[in-house]
């Protein structure tokens, strides 16, 4: 997640739609006071992560640093916008752009699926975990609740993870950043050749996906 006080925009990092890789091609753009959450594969790019709270503040007044520290707030990387909204100033949340990226869903999934496989970190039964056995148990990496709340879209805008290369460098020029171009992925080593995605299986991740997809418009018949 990116909150950039320099050209005023946050972006809430949904999962398997290159978000690490936008957060490292943005990292140079970004002010010494913007703030990126710590990710396991790009760890190094975090900075300015833990939000002071009112607690926090008044400790620090009085010179408890260091009791001070231990009631701030940290920011994750998949926050979420609503919780984020609870936490930082109303003023920042609602005057700055905020956006994020959604992908079609069983691509999104097969993406999920191989990255739950093949990470160096994953147990043995996900190692061996089949294509098949990953959809029945039906974990899938449905991000809605990510960018609304009760049903409500709580940002400015959906990028489609398709649309990526066109469509964010014309976001991030209307908000004074131009030239931007992908040229890094990061955390894309994972995938391998997609599985044979039935019928029935695409139906079931679509229907999975019916509350994402009342904001991010995908057709399973154009797949």
């Amino acid at each position: 997640m990116i909150i950039s006080h320099k050209y005023k925009f946050i972006f809430i990092k949904t999962r398997k739609t290159a978000g690490t890789s936008i957060e490292y091609n943005l990292s140079k753009y970004l002010g010494q006071e913007d703030i990126i959450t710590p990710t396991p594969e790009a760890n190094y790019l975090a900075q300015n992560f833990f939000l002071e709270t009112k607690i926090s503040q008044f400790l620090k007044k009085i010179k408890l640093n260091k009791l001070g520290n231990y009631f701030t707030k940290k920011l994750n990387d998949h926050t979420h916008a609503y919780e984020l909204r609870k936490v930082i100033d109303p003023k920042i949340y609602n005057e700055y752009f905020k956006f994020c990226v959604e992908r079609e869903p069983v691509d999104k999934c097969i993406s999920y699926y191989f990255m739950r496989k093949n990470h160096p970190n994953t147990s043995h039964k996900r190692k061996n975990m089949t294509w098949d056995e990953f959809v029945n148990n039906k974990r899938f990496p449905m991000d809605v609740n990510f960018y609304t709340h009760d049903n409500n879209l709580i940002v400015n805008k959906i990028i489609k993870y398709e649309d990526l290369d066109k469509d964010l460098p014309s976001l991030l020029s209307n908000l004074g950043i131009n030239n931007f171009k992908l040229k890094k992925k990061v955390n894309s080593k994972y995938r391998e050749e997609d599985p044979f995605v039935t019928n029935e299986q695409k139906k079931l991740i679509y229907r999975q996906f019916k509350a994402s997809l009342k904001f991010a418009n995908y057709d399973i018949n154009e797949i």
